[in-house]
């Protein structure tokens, strides 16, 4: 057998292994540190039928039919009735309205954008038929539109792309927020640079524990954090942002855990793996989730890192672990970040014949231990023309550090150079 037949064999037994044979999401009684909850939590918020009458509902970019949604975004409908649709991450997006084909008169609807990249380019109108609209320098977009009685219309949003862009990537803030704003002042230092450079910074990609304990309190608190960048941000959870399992706190917040999306040349998959589990529907979507198109890089994250063998890494089920493995050895996925671990390091994994590299980057500032504190993100730079990754850490000190930077880790993870 070869080693990529192998491969397949080794993802579909532990798959079938895991699982009771139903891939639908399944959540009896709502327990929102359980993954399938979740799942039909980022589900639910991904449309809305708000009091106006006006059905919102996320889809795939390519999509041209409303029946269908995606989780690709939260929607929520604010005190003064408008709506508040946030992106779940960079690149295409698309959003269906759809008026009530009972209205008696048009509808007027206030709709605030939020986490759309400034650069991208969006459009409004019928399939086919859509019409530019204005652009803005910030992630906010607020737009008035005025629908007959049953009328359907689409939001689309996209970004050109140079050959060479770049990603940043974290996890694990916890109880350090001050920290973190310290790296968002550095990372949006590189944004202006990068864009100088030629090379734009398209996304800030978030892999976990954002708080310590998922309380309302924290989750604001990184909202008024994040409302300071000026590029998309995603984000899945960790397990410190599950904690309080009465409500979907995450979901609410952020909008979907699990997810995927194609920013320029690179397809960006987000997995939940905040209750140290994949959701048993979100394990048999995983050929989907990770499907990219020919010559696309393609980058994971998620909270835990996967790596078999391993229970101290946070898996509550180590088949699962071993599944995901296989299923990004058959994909051959160019890089995997993870957090968790409060530390930084670069390893390779090899399954089969096939050789993961990954990162484990929970430098966002939660306690690091004994040991060198290392506070910053990952930041990835991508060249479409030459299908090159590199990868290098922007470290952040904490405040009244004044020895001279960290050693790098290792040569495989460098500091970034000075811009």
């Amino acid at each position: 057998m070869s080693g990529r037949l192998a491969l397949a064999a080794l993802a579909l037994a532990a798959a079938l292994g895991s699982s009771s044979g139903c891939v639908q999401p399944h959540c009896t009684s709502p327990d929102y540190a359980e993954a399938e909850c979740r799942v039909i939590a980022e589900n639910t918020h991904a449309r809305l039928r708000g009091s106006s009458g006006v059905e919102l509902r996320f889809q795939d970019p390519d999509a041209t039919d409303d029946r269908s949604w995606d989780a690709r975004g939260l929607l929520e409908e604010l005190a003064d009735g408008s709506i508040q649709a946030r992106v779940a991450g960079p690149g295409r997006f698309a959003l269906s309205l759809r008026a009530d084909p009972d209205a008696t008169e048009d509808v007027a609807l206030h709709l605030r954008l939020r986490n759309v990249d400034p650069s991208a380019t969006l459009e409004l109108g019928p399939a086919g038929a859509a019409t530019p609209l204005p652009a803005s320098a910030s992630t906010r977009r607020e737009l008035d539109l005025l629908l007959a009685p049953g009328e359907l219309q689409w939001i689309r949003g996209d970004r050109a792309c140079p050959p060479r862009y770049r990603l940043a990537m974290l996890g694990d803030i916890q109880t350090n927020p001050d920290q973190f704003e310290r790296i968002v002042d550095r990372l949006e230092q590189d944004v202006d640079a990068s864009a100088a450079a030629g090379t734009p910074l398209v996304a800030l990609v978030i892999v976990g524990d954002l708080t310590e304990s998922s309380r309302d309190d924290e989750l604001d608190t990184i909202h008024d954090i994040l409302s300071r960048v000026s590029i998309p941000v995603a984000v899945t959870p960790g397990n410190h942002d599950i904690y309080r399992p009465t409500r979907p706190h995450f979901n609410r917040s952020f909008g979907p855990g699990n997810h995927a999306f194609d920013v320029c040349g690179t397809h960006l998959t987000l997995l939940d793996s905040g209750s140290g589990a994949i959701a048993r529907s979100v394990q048999a979507r995983l050929p989907e989730l990770l499907h990219r198109e020919d010559g696309r890089f393609l980058i994971v994250g998620l909270h835990h890192p996967p790596f078999a063998g391993r229970t101290g890494s946070g898996w509550s089920r180590e088949d699962q672990a071993a599944a995901l493995l296989a299923e990004l050895a058959r994909d051959e996925a160019d890089l995997v970040v993870a957090g968790h671990d409060h530390s930084l390091r670069a390893f390779e994994v090899p399954v089969g014949d096939v050789v993961l590299s990954e990162v484990i980057v929970g430098t966002g500032g939660a306690y690091q231990g004994v040991g060198i504190p290392r506070y910053g993100y990952l930041r990835v730079e991508l060249d479409d023309d030459t299908h090159a990754l590199t990868r290098c850490f922007v470290e952040v000190p904490p405040v009244g550090y004044a020895e001279p930077p960290n050693e790098p880790p290792s040569q495989s993870l460098p500091h970034c150079p000075a811009q």
